[in-house]
């Protein structure tokens, strides 16, 4: 049985930073969205999430990600660092397209110095 999805963020300056945990399926995608579309209404365009305790992402999980990454990059010209992914789910999330748009990261060290570049 997998964690049901959760996150947490900090503002860090220009950045928010989002550890994501559990299941990332629709609904926390749902969420997801909502939380990203609130910080780029605040002002913020820098992005650095952390897979790191993310246990399975869905397709309709994969989707929001994709919807989050085109709002971030093409509609506020925003960066998006990601980090922590296991080889399965960087592959999955490189063929859906996403690191065209958000950049795969060692650590949350290099996602914050990436993003305050």
């Amino acid at each position: 049985m997998y964690q049901q999805f959760s996150f947490n963020s900090e503002t860090r300056g220009q950045i928010e930073i989002m550890r994501l945990k559990g299941y990332l399926e629709d609904t926390g995608g749902t969420t997801l969205k909502a939380h990203v579309q609130k910080c780029l209404d605040a002002g913020l365009s820098r992005f650095a999430l952390d897979f790191s305790t993310i246990e399975l992402i869905s397709s309709p999980g994969v989707a929001a990600l994709l919807d989050i990454s085109g709002m971030v990059v093409d509609d506020f010209a925003g960066q998006i660092a990601v980090w922590g992914l296991d080889k399965h789910h960087s592959v999955v999330l490189e063929m859906s397209g996403l690191f065209f748009m958000a950049q795969q990261v060692g650590s949350e060290t290099e996602a914050v110095s990436l993003l305050a570049a």
